[in-house]
């Protein structure tokens, strides 16, 4: 049924032409919506003669042109420029000239491309077509970019700009449009993405003034704000701006051609940013079916086959990266050996010529090397991989553990300082006097040695009120203070001293009973300064020696002060 609809609609189409119906743009309109459709309504249309034949070569071209199919492109634009008959028609020999141009530049048959931009310069000139002569300038910028000669590409370019600017036609409006887009374009591959969002503004202010005129071509509008939306999006997401990349994606998706395999292709740059891998190789999937391998030397071949690569490798899909970007790598190749074989053509001394083909195979020798040495680099970036992966998995565990000890470590520090706040003195000498019923474990522990239980809790009351004399003072930030001082303090000698606090601090010593209460004092600066220096904060918890403080640190808690810091930040 949809076959003979679509047969239905082309005798039509045909009909109308003969009638003088549906004008040449139109069928140019046609072709950039459906260029696969429309190669068959061209050859019902050679059949019953309803246009001349160079007509029907250049529109066959253009067909081919808008599928990137170049070679094709090339084939039928070249029959219509040898064509006599064309002559007649101005303004399709000036098409012709630009189709071909921009075929031979975009298939990498350099070449044929300069031979075409001189006639169209020579032939421009001719006719005082500036539209013409703007656009040999856009295609000499493209070829020399080809050949690596970056400042003549921005002055063919920038000529071209300020030729198309004084012409107030929408036709030379567009062109300027895409001129640039070409320099947005250049930007972006020279990694300037500030330059090309300035290009980009001008460029924008120039589409909406066309959408208020009446002499506009709405699908031309349409392609042209589509192109544009894209690398907006695009470089939106460079220059740091993702809710205006969303905005512009937007817009983008609204437009026609967006629907057009190659709007789809042209949205890829900013998917890849975006995050969207998968329809990035759902596009370049149907592009490569559409292709032919004769086509593939192209630079939106090789463009997305980097594309693709990328994508895949986002996924993790790291044999299908590495085929992609195998296949780009020799395409590239393929491309530079067709520069200097261009060249070789255009010497006229054989011997000259002999040697240059002797460099080739050095250069295809050094190639064979390369993707030798590219293949040894792969591997390495795969253990690296794997490499970072495991130390990433590690640091996520050391990461866990950190914020497990933060976290115990504060809540321990609230509970002491809840404790400290609930017993008072009073209250000690009180738990004192109504616990003599119910001895300690030291009593019983004293009792093993010979001391009695009265003398173990006279011991525990003396050490209790020491204990929360040098908290509440904070004793143990003083450096002054000597053990006898501390004896003094509790209001014994030096020995008893000693014991007692032996058997009340677990069988630690001062020094060690000292250093507890000034890390637990630390993690009060830690929470309360979080901006000081850890070597400040050593030495405020009477801790001057960073290497000391970090072991005891480490020792008492189970992580470092500067991890313990970070974590609690993060925390926070």
């Amino acid at each position: 049924m949809r076959r003979f609809a679509i047969l239905i609609l082309y005798n039509l189409l045909t009909f109308s032409i003969y009638a003088g119906i549906i004008p040449f743009p139109d069928l140019r309109e046609k072709i950039a919506r459906d260029p696969e459709g429309s190669l068959l309504l061209l050859d019902s249309l050679e059949k019953k003669g309803a246009l001349p034949q160079y007509g029907i070569d250049y529109l066959r071209a253009l067909s081919y042109r808008t599928q990137s199919r170049y070679y094709m492109a090339m084939h039928y634009a070249r029959h219509a420029l040898n064509n006599p008959e064309l002559c007649r028609d101005s303004v399709l020999t000036s098409y012709t000239y630009m189709l071909l141009a921009e075929s031979s530049v975009a298939s990498f048959q350099l070449v044929e491309a300069a031979d075409m931009i001189t006639k169209g310069k020579e032939y421009a000139e001719k006719s005082d077509d500036q539209l013409l002569k703007a656009n040999m300038l856009q295609m000499e910028g493209d070829l020399y970019r080809n050949m690596g000669v970056l400042n003549k590409s921005y002055e063919c370019l920038q000529e071209a700009i300020s030729l198309l600017s004084v012409i107030s036609k929408s036709e030379a409006q567009f062109l300027l449009s895409h001129c640039m887009g070409y320099l947005m374009g250049y930007y972006i591959s020279d990694r300037m993405p500030q330059k090309a969002w300035e290009v980009g503004l001008q460029r924008e202010k120039l589409l909406c003034s066309l959408e208020s005129r009446t002499d506009v071509d709405a699908h031309v509008l349409d392609r042209h704000k589509g192109l544009f939306y894209s690398k907006m999006a695009y470089l939106s997401y460079r220059v740091k701006k993702p809710q205006m990349a969303k905005n512009y994606a937007d817009k983008f998706y609204s437009t026609v051609f967006s629907t057009t395999s190659m709007g789809q292709l042209e949205i890829n740059d900013f998917l890849l940013e975006s995050g969207d891998y998968h329809s990035v190789l759902v596009h370049s999937k149907a592009y490569f079916k559409d292709i032919d391998e004769s086509d593939s030397l192209n630079i939106i071949y090789l463009r997305t086959l980097y594309q693709s690569g990328k994508a895949y490798s986002a996924l993790g899909k790291y044999c299908d990266a590495y085929n992609a970007m195998m296949q780009a790598y020799d395409i590239r190749n393929k491309m530079r050996v067709n520069i200097e074989r261009n060249q070789i053509f255009d010497l006229t001394d054989v011997t000259e010529a002999v040697s240059r083909e002797y460099e080739l195979e050095k250069a295809a020798y050094r190639m064979q090397m390369q993707h030798r040495i590219i293949l040894v680099l792969i591997g390495v970036m795969v253990f690296l991989l794997l490499l970072f992966g495991g130390l990433w998995r590690a640091l996520n565990v050391i990461r866990r553990k950190n914020h497990k000890m933060t976290e115990l470590i504060l809540k321990l520090d609230d509970q002491r300082n809840s404790f400290m706040s609930k017993h008072t003195l009073p209250q000690l000498e009180m738990t004192v006097d109504t616990d003599e019923k119910e001895l300690p474990e030291e009593v019983e522990e004293a009792a093993d040695t010979g001391v009695s239980g009265e003398e173990v809790m006279e011991n525990e009351d003396l050490f209790l009120k020491f204990d929360q004399q040098v908290k509440e003072q904070k004793l143990y930030l003083d450096y002054q203070l000597t053990r006898d001082d501390y004896a003094h303090l509790m209001g014994v000698d030096r020995n008893r001293f000693a014991s007692i606090l032996k058997l009340f601090t677990a069988g630690s010593n001062l020094s060690c009973y000292l250093n507890e209460l000034r890390l637990e004092y630390s993690i009060g600066l830690f929470r309360n300064h979080p901006d000081w220096p850890i070597s400040k904060v050593a030495a405020e918890s009477a801790l001057p020696s960073l290497s000391t403080f970090y072991r005891l640190f480490k020792d008492k808690y189970g992580i470092s002060p500067n991890s313990f810091r970070k974590t609690f930040l993060k925390k926070k």
